[in-house]
């Protein structure tokens, strides 16, 4: 096997470095990574999805964090796991948790110095829907380092945790997404006010910090003011919801709007899931990768999850005047409510310099024109809304002639 990393500066892995990776088989059984089509492409400018296997499991005894040993046979040994019936798709149940074997699969030797790092994709982040990957010899979520996973069996797999929504997975679909590092992550950061300055842009003009705070102004929704979307809990009555589906479900289902009140200010209720949006907009060269991490994972009595990942290029092709694309925070309330005020610094962004720069491609970029956007797998809200005082939505009804 070559040894393509040889000539590889420290930085994130661009798409051409990893299908390098995987053509030596040092990623084995990635899944369509040959495609054609850049929006069918597994391998993404930063990143490569993820994809699940048949083999899951339901957590018979709950979450099992990763020990830096041999993660399956030890769940296996102890009857942590049991084993879900073999099936076209599978239903998960909000707050249970599940365990999939991936497809792909490591055989990266120690002297490489490939680390990764993950989190999931976007789309199920803001479905509320937990996705975490396992690696086996790790003994931590969501990555690898050269040393535990050359003692591991090459063998990764995702925990998955609806919160809100029952949901449907099948085997083949990406819930979650891999970036590849040459050399250690913290060694490939770029930092200092001139990185804020060109990729990180202010809608007051002013200087950034590198963090992101929380816009709270209204935008309008279907002409209504709006400054989040809230989920509404699932009756037990009410279907799964497939999430290989695109564009295919209506949001007045599922979805409450919100508005601030008079001082700017939103309540988060307690054990309730929304969908906020980031005051800076960030715009990313070819040369620069992101992770959103939250300043505080737990602020007060909210916890902040979000898909963290932001690829080169993002917010580059909007096709109207503004100076970037705004990131959104998935926030979800505990023990006690909270009052949010418009502007609250929310998350940090770190910049990593990318190995090679990436090549621009013609494809579809979903979330380049975002400003409140729900996950890709709802529809649009209808043009005529009628919205009710708690903030459920229902589709205007079309006066008769």
């Amino acid at each position: 096997m070559n040894e393509p990393w040889k000539d590889w500066i420290p930085g994130v892995l661009c798409k051409m470095q990893v299908k390098e990776l995987c053509d030596e088989g040092y990623i084995e059984d990635v899944y369509n990574w040959d495609s054609d089509d850049p929006n069918t492409n597994p391998i993404d400018y930063s990143a490569i999805d993820l994809t699940l296997t048949g083999e899951g499991y339901e957590m018979a005894k709950g979450s099992v964090k990763p020990f830096g040993d041999r993660y399956m046979h030890f769940n296996r040994t102890h009857s942590l796991v049991r084993p879900l019936p073999e099936a076209d798709s599978y239903e998960l149940k909000r707050a249970n948790t599940y365990l999939f074997k991936l497809k792909e699969k490591l055989n990266l030797p120690k002297e490489a110095r490939i680390y990764g790092r993950a989190t999931a994709k976007s789309t199920i982040g803001r479905m509320d829907v937990l996705a975490r990957l396992i690696v086996d010899g790790m003994d931590e979520y969501e990555g690898f380092d050269p040393e535990s996973v050359a003692t591991g069996s090459g063998d990764m797999y995702l925990e998955i945790t609806p919160m809100t929504f029952n949901v449907k997975v099948k085997e083949g679909i990406a819930l979650s997404q891999l970036r590849l590092f040459r050399g250690e992550p913290d060694n490939c950061e770029i930092k200092g006010d001139e990185v804020y300055e060109c990729v990180l842009h202010s809608p007051s003009g002013e200087e950034t910090d590198g963090c992101l705070s929380v816009n709270l102004e209204s935008t309008q929704i279907s002409k209504h003011s709006v400054c989040a979307f809230c989920a509404k809990p699932m009756s037990e009555d009410d279907p799964p919801i497939e999430v290989w589906r695109r564009n295919h479900y209506g949001p007045c289902q599922y979805w409450k709007l919100r508005s601030s009140d008079e001082n700017g200010r939103l309540r988060i209720d307690k054990t309730q899931f929304y969908i906020l949006r980031s005051k800076e907009m960030i715009s990313l060269t070819d040369g620069v990768a992101v992770y959103c991490r939250a300043t505080d994972e737990a602020i007060g009595e909210m916890r902040i999850h979000y898909a963290g990942f932001v690829h080169p290029f993002f917010g580059k092709e909007r096709g109207d005047d503004q100076p970037g694309t705004p990131l959104i925070f998935e926030v979800r309330g505990h023990d006690v409510d909270v009052s949010l005020r418009d502007g609250e610094k929310m998350a940090r962004l770190i910049f990593y310099r990318m190995s090679r720069p990436c090549v621009k491609e013609e494809k579809v970029v979903s979330y380049n024109q975002q400003t409140l956007q729900l996950s890709k797998i709802f529809v649009d809200w209808p043009d005529e809304i009628e919205v009710g005082e708690d903030g459920t939505v229902k589709k205007a009804e079309t006066p008769k002639k």
